[in-house]
């Protein structure tokens, strides 16, 4: 079993951690992804090395996703054969949790299928010594992106933001393809694992915060617009398409135009902007289905909503409620199931990990065994 570390500038957790994996078994390979940490922390990379760890070091921090895609694709190459558990360099992560993700991994690698295992921190606090309380940002950003991926693809995990996860040999080929350099890769993958078929083994964990959280690097603004683009992105096509809709049905009622067939016309018309749109924003990097098959599946979708659009407007405006009001309300009801729908249904490409032509850059290492390995990029960066 390999155990992939990403690390940017870390502190005694990370050296702590690797001391325990590499005692607990000779079977245990500790890859470490030093993320651009810079000189400063060349003492505990040298550390690690003197441990039996291997440690890749990027010149330049590139983010987290592009770490874990830098120990895949050694893994790929080195070792194609052995399960690759990602674990946290801050100290949340447990050995007996790691042991425990990596066991069903492996297990689930000899079954053939195609498998990622997700350590989810659903057992108490006080479940491990020293745990402390979970932070409100990390509480209330689960919350958001579970509520999320729910409504996004129907499936409901306990956990969304863990960083231990196991993968099967199956499947770190297909992770590579996974874009995202920063934070956003993790959530990425899992949207796309749903869509490709995937099965997701969710594997209770403890949950375990340092005070403060004091080695996060995450920043609130920057990597939670980059985690939620995929929704951003919808409720942007979706709000130009609501001015365009709202434009036309006011100029049309004013018009003296009845209102079914107001409400009718101005749906055509935004209906052909958003398909374009959202079948490209949909698609989320798989195989595209047929475009006959999605502008039926749109076709159908669009004529519920409208049903629903115009038998709301029309139960809102009888309560008394004035048209501006009664097309705001309406539409923040069938927003989200319109993009509930198109994600599930209209868009969903062939539930199958598809393998993308794309050529994973070269590691030139200069070190294998336990010394401090410095890569060079050639190609394409990732």
């Amino acid at each position: 079993m390999i155990v992939l570390i990403p690390a940017y500038k870390p502190d005694n957790s990370l050296t702590r951690l690797t001391h325990q994996l590499t005692a607990h078994s000779e079977n245990i390979q500790v890859l470490v992804i030093d993320d651009g940490s810079g000189s400063e922390y060349t003492p505990i990379f040298t550390e690690l090395t003197l441990t039996g760890a291997t440690v890749i070091t990027h010149p330049v921090n590139l983010g987290k996703g592009a770490a874990i895609r830098t120990g895949l694709n050694w893994a790929r190459i080195y070792q194609p054969r052995q399960v690759v558990v990602t674990a946290d360099a801050d100290g949340q992560h447990l050995v007996r949790d790691i042991l425990r993700v990596g066991a069903h991994t492996a297990t689930h690698a000899d079954s053939g299928k195609h498998s990622l295992v997700l350590g989810v921190r659903t057992l108490p606090d006080n479940a491990a010594q020293g745990s402390g309380t979970v932070p409100v940002r990390s509480k209330v950003g689960n919350a958001l992106t579970i509520g999320f991926f729910t409504l996004a693809t129907g499936t409901r995990l306990a956990d969304t933001q863990t960083g231990l996860r196991g993968f099967t040999p199956q499947m770190i080929e297909w992770a590579l393809n996974i874009p995202g350099d920063k934070y956003e890769y993790e959530f990425t993958m899992l949207l796309r694992a749903t869509r490709a078929g995937v099965n997701l083994v969710q594997v209770p964990i403890v949950k375990v915060y340092e005070p403060g959280n004091p080695t996060s690097h995450f920043r609130p603004v920057r990597d939670s617009a980059l985690i939620y683009a995929p929704l951003i992105g919808f409720l942007a096509s979706s709000f130009a398409g609501f001015l365009i809709d709202a434009a036309a049905l006011f100029t049309l009622v004013a018009l003296g135009t009845p209102l079914l067939v107001a409400v009718i016309a101005a749906r055509i018309i935004s209906a052909l902007a958003n398909f374009s749109v959202n079948r490209l924003m949909m698609r989320d990097g798989a195989a595209r289905p047929s475009p006959g098959n999605s502008l039926m599946r749109y076709a159908t979708l669009a004529v519920g909503i409208l049903a629903a659009n115009a038998a709301l407007l029309e139960a809102l405006m009888t309560l008394g409620a004035h048209l501006a009001v009664a097309k705001v309300l309406t539409e923040a009801v069938l927003i989200p199931v319109s993009f509930a729908v198109q994600r599930r249904w209209v868009f969903l490409p062939a539930r199958t990990p598809q393998r993308e032509e794309r050529t994973a850059p070269e590691l030139q290492l200069s070190k294998l065994s336990g010394a401090s390995v410095e890569e060079e990029y050639t190609g394409r960066r990732y």
